[in-house]
């Protein structure tokens, strides 16, 4: 059986410092998946410059690291994480997520999307779920169900992400059904009757009634 050719991600944009976390996330996943993760380190960091692009030499000389530094992939990873990421403002950050309310006309996946990505620099840690859940439940549009989903002692992050999905897909339905019935009356329904003009009786008709 021929082995799975992976193919390595795209090579980094430099203009973009700020994508370096997804694209480092691609580079994680084709190192598994290709087996390059079972290589040695030295191939493992020459095989990281190579995808990532020329410019990334530069960088990785200034690094100033020692030969056993710059065989060591773990370490050369988290220079270019250095390198790349900025401090993140938390305040901000936690600003910009607690303002967050589902958009009109934006699904429930989307928004709940949102709120994660948002929440990647806020440094919760383990009040993560809680917070998103939190979230969920009063930035969503339907205000009915949100009173409903905060009477719920037991609502964890799972239960409402299912509550509010389901939600959406049976209003969904129900405006379907509605489009349906409408339809369907609009098609059986009679056009106004036409109106029968009353026809003269003929000359001949009249001679035979006298």
């Amino acid at each position: 059986m021929a082995a799975l050719h992976i193919n390595p991600p795209e090579n980094f944009t430099f203009s973009t410092p700020c994508n370096w976390s997804k694209w480092k996330m691609r580079f994680e996943r084709y190192r598994i998946a290709s087996g390059l993760s079972t290589k040695t380190g030295n191939e493992q960091v020459n095989s990281l410059l190579y995808i990532m692009g020329e410019q990334a030499e530069d960088i990785f000389s200034s690094f100033g690291l020692s030969e056993m530094e710059q065989d060591d992939f773990d370490i050369v990873l988290k220079k270019f994480n250095d390198h790349f990421v900025v401090k993140k403002n938390t305040i901000f950050e936690r600003a910009q997520f607690n303002k967050r309310v589902q958009l009109d006309g934006e699904s429930v996946n989307t928004f709940i999307t949102a709120l994660y990505t948002l929440s990647e620099h806020c440094e919760y840690g383990v009040l993560h779920d809680e917070l998103i859940r939190d979230r969920i439940v009063v930035g969503i549009r339907d205000k009915n169900l949100s009173e409903k989903l905060q009477l719920d002692a037991d609502l964890t992050l799972t239960k409402v992400i299912e509550r509010v999905r389901l939600s959406e897909v049976v209003k969904e339905q129900q405006e379907k059904m509605i489009e349906k019935d409408n339809a369907s009356v609009n098609a059986i329904s009679p056009n106004k009757p036409a109106k029968f003009l009353k026809q003269k009786p003929s000359s001949g008709a009249r001679k035979q009634n006298v």
